[in-house]
């Protein structure tokens, strides 16, 4: 068993303690601990709220044991507050086969509670596995928030209520996979579009119009137009080819009338004739002329439809911008597929005779106006996205955990399969683990009944009231039954219970009389510890008592609870002599013992100057006797070692001068004290007073300083010529 007290009165810093033998006796002065120790044992295993005080204490190194504790509490709880004492039941009467199924039971249930606490580590174990699966997954999910939260970050609001890891997780983990077309980087675009500082509402694009699909399929672009065949120059000028040079040559010609030659505006001679200019305007005739125009109309109504086409326009929209490239290359594909017409149509002009095929460009003006119409969509859903701000907003973060979702998906099937196979063997351990509580359940139910076959109240009465009156010759009073589960103590003459007009010695060996029974039998009738199931702590049982009465309680102490097969006794004593008493009764009952030997183990509490509770392993060869003890603490107050206060320090030296004179003298110390005059009496009084409480010597002695208080006890010994004495002591000079 191992203790560890601290931070609860003057455990002010952790002291541990490896009680690990049989038997462990702990020795130190009044004051110096020893009760807060028994307390923290005596309320470790109830649910009274004073266990609040040993919130930093531990103990370590048990498992299903029982601790029994005998301290003040113990008396307090069991007697001082009630009129009879609790129902003490014992096995009294041996039943050899309720015995011997004891034992077998006893067996099976220790065998279920290793195997319970196997089950339970398991359950642990896979219980820590699921926690660290869960960490994991926290983690790898944990990174959205990494990604997309803080900062600025446009979907920043998508986290909202979801920035711990286990409220993300818990949100993620319910949304069902689904296939999404949108990315992350498009929700944040439409965010900026909503949320952003540049939000705006956008106006439509107007579609583009062009009075253009008449003249590219006019039909005369394919007819072979021709001057007038019957001109006596028809035939020269189709051989030329070339219709137009001549055409335009005719805007040089000479003015008429001609009388003789002009100059020719092909060559420059002076061949040019009236009669020559005449048949070029008969080759050149009305209908020729009509349909040059007719072309030259087209030309000019294809070039005014060319000319309004302005990209500029488009540029300026936002959301042209943003495909800016694409806009341009369908705007640039229609726009060259005019001039190419419109090159075209000027061929036609300037060959009349040719054929030429005007390309349509209604595909292409279609896919331009498809690609406006669908920013044209952008816009409304814009605008809309903006008059519904909220329902916008709300939408993008489902989007955005659909997104999400599918992203770690792969995570997350991984995690929800490793938790479905550790809540699988979990459940199978958990089965297990409430099957082998009830068996255990049914062990000690039929433990019980054992049990209840050998409970007699009245063997333990019994043996009290006849220690009582063998042992220690105390008559006028006995135990008697009460009830079924309980009995009192009755003054002779009285059927009143009486306890209460019992001296501080008497309470204090009935108390531990029925401390003891109680340990040697249980402590209720649903109790099914048995002996090995349990932990005895006794706490200075010698109080108030004689010398006689102590070597007694020793001798109970060593045949009840030493000899039996306890798995531990602790004793806590301020007494070297009753200290002593029970290592020597240990010591002979080892020798005479020819089965197991019971191990012990030695602890001395001190305090330092600090006023700090230690407590440290004590050989048995340290043991001193209690005389020997005092003087130490005289000693290590003098050497600075010890923060006892005033009143145990002069305890100690008036149990020294009491001791010494009694054996020296054959005298008591008052005695003494007078013959060595007024100083050593008033001397003797601050003792009483510090030692005592003495209060009617409180206004005759002032507070003594504590360099007078051991100036003082020195010049006892010296006016009395036993300086030798305390020098010996005081020096460590003793044979």
């Amino acid at each position: 068993m191992k203790i560890t007290l601290n931070n609860v009165a003057s455990y002010k810093q952790p002291v541990t303690v490896e009680a690990d033998k049989d038997i462990n006796l702990f020795y130190g002065l009044n004051g110096t601990g020893k009760t807060i120790l028994s307390n923290f044992l005596y309320y470790h295993q109830s649910d009274d709220p004073k266990k609040d005080q040993f919130q930093e204490c531990k103990l370590e190194g048990i498992g299903k044991e029982k601790i029994l504790v005998y301290n003040q509490n113990f008396i307090q709880d069991n007697f001082y507050s009630k009129n009879e004492l609790e129902g003490i039941f014992t096995l009294s009467q041996e039943n050899k086969e309720a015995e011997e199924e004891i034992k077998k039971l006893n067996e099976k249930r220790e065998n279920l509670r290793k195997e319970l606490e196997n089950k339970e580590q398991a359950q642990s174990d896979l219980e820590k596995e699921k926690k660290d699966e869960l960490n994991d997954i926290h983690n790898i999910v944990g990174k959205i928030k990494t990604d997309y939260s803080g900062g600025g970050r446009i979907l920043d609001f998508c986290l909202d209520g979801l920035r711990w890891k286990k409220n993300l997780f818990n949100h993620i983990k319910k949304i069902s996979r689904a296939e999404t077309t949108k990315g992350v980087d498009h929700l944040g675009e439409e965010a900026r579009q909503v949320i952003g500082e540049n939000a705006q509402r956008y106006e439509n694009i107007a579609l583009i119009t062009l009075d253009v699909e008449a003249v590219e399929n006019n039909s005369v672009f394919s007819e072979e137009i021709v001057g007038n065949e019957d001109s006596l120059l028809s035939k020269l000028i189709d051989k030329l080819g070339n219709q137009a040079w001549v055409k335009e040559g005719m805007k040089h010609l000479p003015p008429e009338p001609i009388e003789d030659k002009g100059q020719c505006p092909f060559c420059q001679e002076e061949t040019i004739t009236q009669s020559f200019i005449q048949h070029v305007k008969e080759y050149f005739d009305e209908s020729y002329r009509q349909k040059i125009q007719g072309i030259e109309h087209l030309q000019n109504q294809y070039e005014r439809q060319i000319e309004k086409l302005s990209i500029d326009f488009y540029h300026d929209h936002p959301l042209i911008q943003k495909e800016r490239d694409a806009f341009e290359n369908l705007f640039n594909k229609l726009k060259q597929s005019l001039r190419d017409n419109l090159s075209k149509i000027e061929d036609k002009l300037e060959q009349p005779k040719q054929k030429v095929e005007l390309l349509s460009t209604q595909d292409k003006l279609k896919a331009l106006n498809d690609f406006i119409a669908e920013v044209n969509q952008q816009v409304q859903a814009n605008n809309q996205n903006i008059d519904n701000k909220e329902q916008t907003k709300e939408r993008i973060k489902k989007e955005f955990w659909q997104i999400m979702r599918n992203q770690y998906d792969v995570s997350i099937l991984r995690y929800d399969r490793e938790n479905q196979k550790l809540d699988k063997e979990l459940q199978e351990v958990i089965c297990n683990i409430e099957s082998i509580n009830s068996k255990i359940r049914d062990c000690e139910r039929n433990i019980q009944n054992q049990q209840k076959r050998t409970v007699n109240i009245d063997e333990p009465i019994q043996n009290i009231n006849a220690k009582l009156k063998k042992d220690l010759g105390m008559v006028g009073f006995s135990i008697q039954p009460h009830d079924d589960n309980s009995y009192r103590i009755v003054r002779e003459g009285s059927d009143e219970g009486q306890f209460s007009t019992l001296s501080e010695g008497e309470k204090m060996i009935i108390s531990f009389l029925y401390f003891a029974e109680q340990c040697k039998g249980k402590a209720s009738v649903d109790d099914t510890a048995t002996e090995a199931d349990k932990i005895i702590v006794i706490d200075d049982p010698i109080s108030s008592l004689s010398h006689t009465y102590i070597f007694n309680l020793g001798m109970w102490i060593k045949n009840d609870l030493f000899k039996k097969e306890f798995k531990q006794v602790l004793v806590l004593t301020h007494s070297l002599y009753f200290l002593n008493e029970l290592k020597k009764l240990v010591e002979i009952e080892n020798r005479k013992s020819k089965d197991k030997k019971r191990s012990m183990k030695f602890f001395h509490l001190t305090k330092d100057k600090e006023d700090k509770t230690q407590i440290k392993d004590m050989k048995e060869n340290e043991i001193q006797n209690e005389y020997q003890s005092h003087w130490q603490v005289i000693k290590d107050y003098r050497q600075n070692k010890t923060g006892i206060d005033y009143s145990h320090l002069a305890n100690c030296m008036r149990n020294i001068l009491e001791y010494f004179f009694s054996i020296i003298n054959k005298s008591n110390l008052s005695d003494e004290l007078k013959k060595l005059g007024p100083k050593f009496e008033a001397f003797g009084r601050y003792m009483n007073r510090e030692s005592h409480s003495d209060t009617a010597n409180i206004t005759v002695i002032k507070e003594m300083d504590p360099d007078m208080l051991m100036k003082t006890f020195e010049e006892v010994f010296i006016e009395s010529n036993h300086k030798d004495h305390y020098n010996r002591y005081m020096n460590d000079e003793r044979p």
